[in-house]
C-alpha cells in the first residue's frame, strides 16, 4: 500500500503535539508496515521547509513543495486547480491528514481527530484558529474522510454525539509516548538540565501552553490556598509557551500570596522536559478539556504522580495511577496537593501513585498507534490499492 501524510504541521518554528504526533505516526507506520511506501508531504518556503526532521526510513519518501501554503491553498480552490496528489511522484492509495487542514484530494483519506475544544469550548479558541477552521470547511472534510482517527474514546464520542457520525466510520488511535526518552530512571543529565533553572530541590511542576483552556489561573489559586493552609513551601514550577489570552494568568501571578515562590520558566527545550519531569514531586494538569493530554502521559512515563481532571480524555489515560479533580474548583486543587505533597501519608501516597504511573504508561506507545492506524485504514479502504504514476 501506497500511504501520503500530510506533514506541514513539522513546519512550525515550534512543534506543538500535533507536530509531534505527525512525526511518530510516520516513523512507527514505516517501521511497522515495512512493504508499505510512505509519501511524506510538506510545503512552504525554503526556510520553513528547512526545519523539516530528517526521515531515515528506507520506505518513506520526503516531498517538499516550494510554495507557500497560502498560494497552495489559493491554487487549490481555483475551478480545475490542482490536488495535493499532483505534487507527489506517484499516486497514493490513502492520505492520512493529522489534523484539519486545507486540502483538496480525490484519493480516499483519513482525517485525526485530536479534540473538539473548538466547538465545546469556542472562548478558547483564537480568532485565527476559528477563521482556519472555516476555511477547511471541517464539517465537510468529516463527511468526506474514509475514516476518522479519534486520539481516544472520550474524542471519539464527542464525534459520534457533536457530528451524528458512525461509530463505524471511527478508529480509536490513542498517542504514544518516546520511552527511551520520558523513563522514571534519573540520568547522567538530569541535575545539570535543573541546575540550569534552579531546581535542584524538591518543586510542584505544571507544565503546559500558557493559554486560558489549561486553566493554570487555578493552579496558581489552588497552590494559594494550599500554602494558606498550611502546606509545604515547595516552589510552584509553571513551564510552557506563551499562548494567547495570558493577561489574566499574569494578572493571577501578581495577586498571588506566594508569588516570589512561583517560578515561571516559559518555554523549554524539549530534551529538558524529562529532567523536570523526574524531579518533581507533583504534575498538576488541570486542562479544562483534552483530546488525549500527552503532558500526563509524559509525566506518568517518568514516574511523577498526577494531579489532573476528572474530564473529557483525562481519565481515561491516568486511570487509577493519579488524582482527578474538578477543574473548576479550586479547593480541590488545595486538597488534591496537600494529600499528595505533605505529610504524614504523602510520601506513601507518591511511591503508590509512581509505580500505577509507570505500569500504566508503559500501554501506551507509538507502535500500537501506528498498528491501530493500519488497520483502521485496512479495514475501511478493505485493500484498495492505486500504483498509477502522475
Amino acid at each position: 500500500m501506497r500511504i501520503a501524510i500530510d506533514i506541514r504541521s513539522l513546519t512550525d518554528e515550534h512543534v506543538t503535539g500535533v507536530g509531534f504526533y505527525t512525526r511518530h505516526l510516520a516513523e512507527a507506520l514505516a517501521e511497522y508496515a515495512p512493504n508499505d511506501e510512505f509519501i511524506l508531504f510538506a510545503s512552504g518556503s525554503a526556510a520553513v521547509l528547512n526545519r523539516l526532521p530528517v526521515f531515515k526510513a528506507p520506505n518513506i519518501t520526503t516531498v517538499k513543495l516550494h510554495l507557500p501554503n497560502r498560494l497552495l491553498f489559493l491554487l487549490m480552490k481555483l475551478p480545475g486547480g490542482p490536488t495535493l496528489e499532483r505534487f507527489l511522484p506517484a499516486k497514493p492509495d490513502v492520505w492520512i491528514f493529522p489534523k484539519f487542514n486545507i486540502f483538496k484530494t480525490e484519493v480516499p483519506y483519513f482525517l485525526t481527530i485530536h479534540d473538539l475544544a473548538f466547538e465545546i469550548f469556542p472562548q478558547f479558541i483564537t480568532f485565527k484558529e476559528r477563521l482556519h477552521n472555516q476555511l477547511a470547511n471541517i464539517q465537510q472534510l468529516v463527511a468526506q474522510a474514509k475514516g476518522l482517527l479519534a486520539v481516544s474514546e472520550s474524542t471519539s464520542l464527542d464525534i459520534q454525539t457533536r457530528w451524528q457520525v458512525s461509530p463505524e466510520k471511527i478508529a480509536v488511535t490513542p498517542l504514544g509516548i518516546e520511552h527511551e526518552m520520558f523513563l522514571p530512571r534519573e540520568q547522567p543529565s538530569d541535575r545539570t538540565y535543573r541546575a540550569m533553572y534552579d531546581l535542584n530541590r524538591p518543586y510542584i511542576l505544571a507544565l503546559a501552553t500558557h493559554e486560558p483552556r489549561k486553566n493554570l489561573e487555578s493552579v496558581i489559586e489552588g497552590y494559594d490556598i494550599f500554602r494558606a493552609r498550611g502546606g509545604r513551601s515547595l516552589p510552584l514550577v509553571l513551564s510552557g509557551a506563551n499562548g494567547w489570552k495570558t493577561g489574566l494568568l499574569n494578572e493571577r501571578l501578581q495577586k498571588s500570596r506566594y508569588k516570589k515562590d512561583i517560578v515561571v520558566l516559559g518555554y523549554i527545550p524539549d530534551k529538558h522536559k524529562p529532567a523536570l519531569y523526574r524531579g518533581a514531586l507533583s504534575f498538576v494538569f488541570p486542562s479544562f478539556y483534552e483530546g488525549f493530554g500527552l503532558p500526563v502521559l509524559e509525566a506518568m512515563a517518568c514516574g511523577v504522580p498526577v494531579i489532573t481532571s476528572a474530564t473529557s480524555a483525562l481519565p481515561e489515560v491516568v486511570g487509577e495511577a493519579g488524582i482527578l479533580v474538578d477543574p473548576f474548583n479550586v479547593n480541590d486543587i488545595a486538597a488534591a496537593l496537600h494529600e499528595l505533597v505533605d505529610e504524614p501519608g504523602g510520601s506513601a501516597l507518591r511511591q503508590r501513585l509512581s509505580e500505577r504511573a509507570i505500569n500504566k504508561a508503559a500501554k501506551f506507545s507509538w507502535e500500537e498507534t501506528a498498528k491501530a492506524t493500519h488497520q483502521a485504514i485496512n479495514t475501511l479502504t478493505k485493500g484498495v490499492s492505486a500504483s498509477t504514476k502522475l
